[in-house]
Formats: C-alpha cells, sequence, structure tokens
C-alpha cells in the first residue's frame, strides 16, 4: 500500500455515499483515467473496495470502500494519532494552537 492508495480509500470513504465514479476520482487526483483503473483493480483485487453498477445507470460503476478498506482507514487515523500526540506532547496548550494554525496556513497554501 502506497501513500496515493491510502488518499484513494480514505476520498472514496468520505465521498462514497455521493455515488462516486472513477471520473471523479481522475480529476479529484489529477490522474489519467489508465492509471486510476490500475488502482483500483489493484484494491479491488486486495478486497479493499468494490465497484458496482447501480440499477439507474449501467454504463457507470460507482465504488464502495469494503470492510477491510475501512479497516485499513481506522488504522491510518490511529497511526496519525499516535504520530502526532508524540509530535506535540512537550507542547503547552497555546504552542499547540500556534503550531495548528501554522499548519492549516501552509496546508492552504499547498
Amino acid at each position: 500500500m502506497n501513500s496515493q492508495q491510502g488518499k484513494l480509500i480514505a476520498f472514496i470513504h468520505e465521498h462514497q455515499e455521493q455515488g462516486l465514479i472513477q471520473k471523479d476520482l481522475s480529476e479529484r487526483f489529477h490522474v489519467r483515467g489508465a492509471s486510476i483503473t490500475s488502482m483500483l483493480q489493484g484494491l479491488e483485487k486486495k478486497g479493499y473496495i468494490e465497484r458496482k453498477i447501480p440499477a439507474h445507470n449501467e454504463r457507470q460503476k460507482n465504488i464502495y470502500v469494503l470492510p477491510k478498506g475501512l479497516a485499513l482507514i481506522n488504522d491510518f487515523k490511529l497511526s496519525f494519532q499516535r504520530v502526532e500526540e508524540k509530535i506535540v506532547q512537550n507542547l503547552n496548550e497555546d504552542d499547540q494552537q500556534v503550531l495548528q494554525q501554522l499548519l492549516t496556513k501552509i496546508n492552504q497554501n499547498l
């Protein structure tokens, strides 16, 4: 699992209720359709996601995260939470707020 695949699974999970399709992922991640297809096929083979054809549109496949993918997302979140706690363990509350504000500004510029 690489970072882009992890981001892809997380994005699918966050937006799957909206009827997420491959084109949405291609536009969001600025990746060609063939590359997204390859990534999705790999994730599907590993049991992290599934693609289903909705009854109202047989030409499209909606993408959903499976329980194995959800477990992976939860593991990622837990890992990041542990790292974050370790990073800020020696900072007081004010320093943590300043750090959060600075990181938010940096993230907005990316």
